[in-house]
């Protein structure tokens, strides 16, 4: 029992030792910046990359007690050939840009079990601000600035309690927070002034499997979007009444008409056309709608996530706003858009929306054509029912409203989790199984009605969105959708087979669909907790303040930036831009100087210091001598005799506990300060009980 509480107080001796030394202490806390760091940057880094950050931040923490040896230098030199090794193995597959996060991070580790003079301690300070910089890269949202901010504070305060040893912590870091602070001012000017520079390097391409659509479809990979309830992107509206009905917000993205049997994909034939029709300069269909003067039009804002493709999700059809894009976007012949470079980061874009336009055959026959093909390979059931529905039927109306019909009362059934259909899926889906998801009915649709002779093509994208305001809509990656365009009487015709399955999900979206057929997006673990009204509200309270963060601070690219300095200072030109600039720097200059420069300086007092002359002051009031230059000891001999006892004895040990916190114990100060004033207000009432006699010239 004894050596157990002699352990216990062991240890508590050894915690309390650590922290009271300054150097120690700011190697914890730049231990536990450099294990946050960590924490945020998992996409990137490897598995045993981590692994070695968190045994070196161990290792460090351990070895700040005498009882716990470090590293020798040469077993981290040994560490570090071996880091040098598996990076140069592993870092083809993982990228450039992430191998170089890779070896910033394994450098810091390593270098964090060896930290003994200031340079080391410095250049794990810089390499901690790389990658916080590196961090920024992949994730942009709010969340991510204040937690970033919260470690770039951390890493400040360190560095004052190492480089402050003799300066209670509370000093430092309150200096700290007056630097952050006055920081600032000069970076929201920066912000709103600095050019706004495009990228130096392009994102590489993601590796999530969560990260939306993709150019090819097999029935089964929309459904795996379901479980993601990331956000795909966000659409302002001008006011509520603009905001399309929650059954025609079909977010369109491509058109697929290329079918092996099996996959679903963007036919090569059309790529070709559209490169050959954009060499010969001739307009797109979208390009001659924005110049007509069209009565009903409206505008809206999509700040899209990052893709790291280049299409675009649009109400059809959709022209683009390039005059505030901060990106080219440009129309294809299928009335899809397209941006000039991949989607690396958050990124506002503008449209314009015609409601009553109708999306036409963009390169004549050739669509028509090309979207006949039937694929050979497989699924002949399903060819026999579409030439079956030919001779039935003599228009390609009639055709639709029968495939319609049949999975309206044919027994199908909605489901986000049907069977593998690995051979014939059309023909296991249509005729076998009967149940599937969004990409299974259009799919089926498009194959039957080319085998009838009626042109059709399957799109994808997004159906829905939830409101975030009256005129705010976000959508999910599990809003993510298919549906069918059939050409007839010279028109792509918008038909959703999945709404005879289940008409709840263009009306209510997916998750109230899934709830009435029985099914979840995706089990919880907290169950119905997560439906409580606080959960609910914190959650519309945090895309609230995403929205705002990614509309008015990421989306405030050069163009956001033209269009602010226009309203304020009417049409820009060279002598504005250059007054703005020089403005800028002079008011950033000012605010420098008025931090920086000498000022006068003032004598601050203590609060004992501050006592001990208000109890000078009573004196001097009652007696009529005055101190002027003496010494404390020499006025205490000239006023003792013309003050009473008590009140001789209150100054002397005033003066004392004075002398004492001044010159001997400056730590106790916050115990001599209480008897000073007690002392003063017992100095008070002594000298009002006794009239001193007038002293005689």
């Amino acid at each position: 029992m004894n050596s157990a509480i002699l352990s216990r107080l062991s240890q508590l001796t050894v915690v309390k030792s650590v922290f009271s030394q300054p150097t120690s202490v700011a190697v914890l806390m730049l231990c536990i910046a450099f294990s946050f760091i960590l924490f945020t940057l998992t996409a990137p880094l490897m598995t045993w990359v981590i692994m070695l950050g968190g045994c070196a931040v161990i290792v460090r923490t351990a070895g700040l007690s005498a009882l716990n040896s470090l590293p020798t230098s040469r077993t981290v030199n040994l560490l570090a050939i071996l880091a040098v090794f598996a990076l140069s193995w592993f870092g083809f597959s993982v990228g450039l840009l992430d191998s170089m996060i890779n070896l910033l991070t394994v450098a810091c580790a390593l270098k964090i079990m060896l930290v003994e003079k200031k340079r080391d301690f410095h250049l794990i300070v810089c390499t901690c601000l790389f990658l916080i910089g590196c961090g920024f890269i992949s994730s942009l949202s709010v969340f991510a600035w204040i937690g970033y901010t919260g470690i770039l504070a951390l890493l400040l305060f360190a560095t004052a309690i190492y480089h402050g040893a003799g300066i209670p912590k509370s000093k430092s870091i309150k200096f700290v927070t007056v630097l952050i602070v006055q920081a600032f001012p000069i970076a929201l000017l920066l912000f709103l002034l600095l050019p706004q520079l495009p990228p130096l390097w392009q994102m590489p391409t993601s590796k999530s499997t969560e990260t939306g659509l993709s150019d090819t479809v097999t029935p089964g990979d929309i459904a795996s979007l379901a479980s993601s309830s990331e956000l795909a992107f966000s659409a302002t509206f001008e006011n509520a009444e603009a905001v399309p009905v929650a059954p025609s917000r079909y977010w369109r993205a491509m058109t697929l008409e290329h079918f092996d049997g099996k996959t679903w994909s963007i036919s090569n034939k059309r790529k070709q056309a559209e490169q050959q029709l954009a060499y010969m300069g001739k307009p797109t269909p979208l390009s001659a709608l924005a110049e007509e003067n069209t009565p009903q039009v409206i505008s809206y804002e999509l700040i899209v996530e990052p893709t790291q493709q280049t299409w675009l999700f649009a109400l059809a059809p959709s022209t683009p706003n390039n005059r505030e894009n901060s990106i080219f976007v440009r129309s294809l012949f299928d009335f899809t858009l397209r941006a000039n470079s991949p989607i690396s980061s958050k990124k506002a874009f503008y449209l314009r929306y015609y409601p009553t336009a109708q999306i036409t055959s963009g390169i004549g026959n050739f669509e028509s054509q090309l979207n006949l093909q039937v694929s050979m390979n497989g699924n002949p059931q399903a060819r026999a029912w579409g030439q079956t529905l030919a001779k039935q039927y003599s228009s390609a109306q009639q055709i639709v409203s029968a495939i319609m019909r049949e999975f309206n009362q044919g027994g199908f059934r909605y489901t986000l989790s049907p069977n593998a259909m690995p051979t014939d899926p059309i023909d296991r889906f249509l005729f076998e199984e009967r149940s599937g998801f969004c990409a299974h009915y259009a799919g089926a649709m498009v194959y039957v009605l080319r085998a009838a002779g009626v042109p059709a093509r399957m799109v994808t994208g997004y159906q829905g969105g939830s409101a975030l305001n009256d005129n705010v809509l976000q959508i999910r990656q599990y809003d993510a959708h298919a549906w069918v365009e059939a050409f007839i009487d010279g028109v792509w015709i918008r038909h959703d087979p999945t709404s005879m399955v289940a008409p709840s999900r263009l009306t209510f979206g997916l998750e109230r669909a899934l709830e009435e057929l029985g099914e979840s997006r995706k089990a919880s673990i907290l169950g119905d907790l997560s439906n409580a009204a606080i959960f609910a509200t914190l959650q519309s309270w945090f895309q609230q303040l995403d929205y705002s963060w990614s509309k008015w601070v990421l989306g405030f690219d050069n163009t956001a930036q033209t269009n602010m300095l226009e309203e304020l200072l009417g049409s820009l030109t060279p002598q504005k831009m250059r007054v703005v600039f020089l403005s800028a720097i002079g008011l950033i200059g000012l605010i420098l100087a008025l931090y920086f420069l000498p000022k006068t300086h003032r004598n601050t007092l203590s609060p004992s210091h501050r006592v001990l002359l208000n109890a000078i002051k009573c004196v001097e009031a009652k007696t009529g001598k005055e101190r002027g230059n003496k010494t404390l000891s020499a006025f205490m001999s000239e006023v003792n005799p013309l003050i009473n006892e008590d009140a001789t004895k209150a100054l002397t040990l005033l003066c004392e506990l004075f002398e004492h916190e001044k010159y001997a114990h400056r730590t106790q100060e916050t115990k001599v300060y209480p008897a000073m004033k007690r002392q003063l207000k017992m100095l008070k009432q002594a000298l009002k009980s006794e009239i001193v006699k007038p002293v005689a010239p």
